[in-house]
């Protein structure tokens, strides 16, 4: 998985906004892709991930899977 993926993918403000959580997050980001288009592709490839099913393989440790799930449960709380 490109580096840039693993880094939206570990960013907060990121998946709450894939996530939906923060209505003020969607201005944000879709500033941030103003500016950098660059990172749409791979912003993409880890709202893909994020959205996945459970059982479709991110290539990531079963630890990196475990604590990103739990800090997607506690940025929905």
């Amino acid at each position: 998985m490109v580096s840039k993926v693993r880094d939206f993918l570990m960013d907060e403000g990121f998946i709450e906004y894939v996530l939906g959580v923060s209505p003020e997050l969607v201005s944000q980001w879709e500033a941030y892709f103003q500016v950098h288009p660059e990172d749409i592709r791979d912003a993409e490839e880890a709202k893909a991930v994020l959205l996945a099913p459970p059982d479709v393989a991110c290539g990531f440790s079963m630890n990196e899977c475990n604590d990103l799930k739990d800090r997607i449960i506690s940025s929905i709380r």
